[in-house]
Order: structure tokens, then sequence, then C-alpha cells
């Protein structure tokens, strides 16, 4: 990725998950150690990209970081700064799952807090928002890219079936862009999008043109989606060899 231009490379729990052949939402479940995995794939990583920014993705319901002094060290490792994955922000708001998240103190606020904590030590912060008062609260804290997340991502062998159109992905992006604007009516940030149907270049290129958004997060779009059909193909053809018998 660093190699195709990528600006940005994101290490978080749910690229890992991907790779061992499961969905994104294993990210949000008790499989992995977030914080702690995402230190172990820098060293993996971090040494391997000459051109690129790498961020880190953090888990701000971790009770057990001390940020300022694990922020320090994701600094001190190459991180040019972290995102606010996993998010309890794909939890649907009114479930009751997430009310007694946000009532047990592991809600969405969190993710703000890491989010101020960060941009006060001069780190890039990507902020993953859902809903307009998610997005007017990472405003607020001085997101440096604020991520309109519309959904999973569809398409591939695990991503989500269930999905938003199109154009509802464009009304949802503009909509909470706009909140943002109003917010920081400087636009002293970034406004990106992600998610639900942009699963190739083609669908992130109808919902860029129809927003205001000027990037997007790739995530599976291009770790797992495109990767597929080509191993699956590439696997059936050394199949097909005929051999002498």
């Amino acid at each position: 990725m660093d190699i195709a231009g990528i600006d940005i490379i994101g290490v978080y729990n749910s690229g890992y998950g991907r790779h061992l052949g499961i969905g994104s939402l294993s990210g949000l479940l008790p499989i992995f150690d977030t914080n702690k995995l995402v230190l172990e794939l820098g060293y993996e990583i971090l040494p391997r990209v000459k051109n690129s920014i790498v961020i880190a993705g953090v888990c701000a319901q971790d009770p057990r970081t001390i940020w300022p002094v694990y922020l320090e060290q994701l600094r001190k490792m190459g991180f040019s700064g972290i995102m606010n994955f996993p998010t309890v922000g794909l939890i649907d708001k009114n479930s009751l799952f997430r009310r007694n998240l946000e009532e047990s103190g592991f809600g969405y606020d969190r993710e703000v807090e890491v989010i101020k904590i960060a941009r006060e030590m001069d780190m890039l912060t990507i902020a993953y928002c859902f809903t307009e008062d998610e997005c007017r609260k990472m405003a607020e804290a001085g997101a440096d890219i604020i991520a309109v997340h519309v959904g999973l991502t569809a398409g591939g062998i695990v991503g989500a079936k269930t999905t938003v159109s199109i154009e509802e992905a464009i009304e949802r992006t503009n909509k909470l862009l706009k909140i943002a604007f109003e917010v920081r009516p400087e636009r002293d940030f970034i406004p990106i999008t992600h998610g639900g149907p942009m699963k190739d270049p083609e669908s992130v290129e109808k919902v860029l043109t129809a927003t205001e958004a000027v990037g997007f997060v790739s995530g599976s779009a291009i770790e797992r989606t495109p990767i597929e059909p080509v191993l699956i193909e590439v696997c059936k053809k050394f199949k097909s060899i005929r051999i002498r018998k």
C-alpha cells in the first residue's frame, strides 16, 4: 500500500481480523486485546513503511490504558496519530446494549476524550462519526480528519449484506459534514467518508462527487474484497493443471 501511494495506513484490530478471514465486526467483540495488539503490529508494519503516514486504531474504552503514556509510546514507535476504532458508534444508538454501555462509562464520549488528548499532544486524529451529535462532539474536540461512517462495508465473502444505498450514503455524508462545518466554519479539518456501499472505486467516486468529502477510509474495500476473487481464481488455475499419469 505504501508503494501504491496510500496517504494514511491504519493499524487496527479489525484489519488484523480480516487477515484471519473473519469480518470487521470482530473488532467490536472481546476477541483481541486491541491496544496491545496495535503495539505488536506496529513492530511488523512501521519498519516497512517509507512514505505513508501510519496511525493506530485505539480502544478508548480500555480502562487499563494510561492515555498520555500510551500515546507517547505510539509516537516514539513511529505512529503519527490515532483513530477511534474500535468504536461503540457501530452499535445502534437507541439499542439497550448501547444505552447500557453509555450508562456504564463505556460510551462514545470516551472516544471523544481520547481524541482530545491526542490533539493536545499534537498527534494526527481521525474521528469516526455516525450521528449528528457525535460529529458535533468530534468537531468540537478538534479532530483533524472527520470521517462519516455510513455502516459496515458491503461486498465480498464476509462483507455486510444489509447496508444503505449509494443515495443514502451521500445523504448521510452531507448531513453529518454540514454539522462539522457549522462547528468549524473555518474548515480546518479534512472531511472524508467510509463504509456501506463504498466497496470499490466506482461506488466511492459516486459518493465523493456528490458530497463535500475529499477522501475515504478504505478498509475492506482495498484489503479484502478485491483480493478474494483473485486468490480464488488463481487457486482454481493451479488446481486445474494437468499432470502426467
